[in-house]
């Protein structure tokens, strides 16, 4: 497979391609806010100001590395996951996480014991698609990006809550605060 230019806007292309309800734009929206490459729904952007649209432009038609492939459709996947039309959605998630597998094996033979885990605050209450946003921000603020994708492969893919908690805590530490407040309730 050679490397090929994918956008946001290909992807978003292709769902409207495979004829799935705006839930998996709305998905693909999420994740690009959840991921910090937006401040605000795209449909906001668009809407807004002159300066808002170009941003959206720009991000839209801006080229994603493997790891962004990669954690875009695998947020997508975990939020849709119980959704009807998901079958017609896999081959698309498929077609794209086949792609991201293109990926510079520089850093792929690191294991989890040769870095510091960086620590991640997170709010009191957050969900689980919440908490795996959070501590995706935080490896990619200490340079982890390869570590943020396999994190985000990893806990997406799990069905259990408990396995996923424990997923993200093999790459970050949880803030203290929230320790403290689940040991208070």
């Amino acid at each position: 497979m050679s490397k090929q230019k994918i956008t946001i806007s290909d992807i978003r292309e292709s769902l409207y391609d495979a004829n799935l309800d705006s839930e998996y734009r709305e998905a693909l929206a999420n994740a690009m806010i959840e991921l910090g490459y937006v401040s605000d729904t795209p449909l906001n952007l668009y809407m807004g100001t002159e300066k808002q649209r170009k941003e959206l432009e720009r991000v839209e038609s801006k080229p994603l590395s493997n790891n962004e492939i990669s954690e875009i459709i695998h947020l997508m996947m975990y939020e849709m996951r119980n959704d009807f039309q998901y079958g017609r959605f896999k081959p698309v998630a498929d077609y794209y996480i086949n792609i991201s597998k293109e990926v510079d094996n520089i850093e792929t033979n690191k294991t989890k014991n040769e870095y510091e885990k960086p620590i991640c605050n997170v709010e009191s209450y957050a969900t689980m698609y919440e908490l795996i946003c959070f501590a995706s921000k935080t490896l990619k603020q200490n340079n982890m990006n390869n570590e943020s994708r396999r994190m985000i492969e990893r806990a997406t893919l799990s069905y259990s809550y408990d396995d996923a908690f424990n997923i993200i805590e093999e790459y970050v530490e949880l803030s203290k605060e929230r320790e403290n407040e689940e040991e208070f309730e």
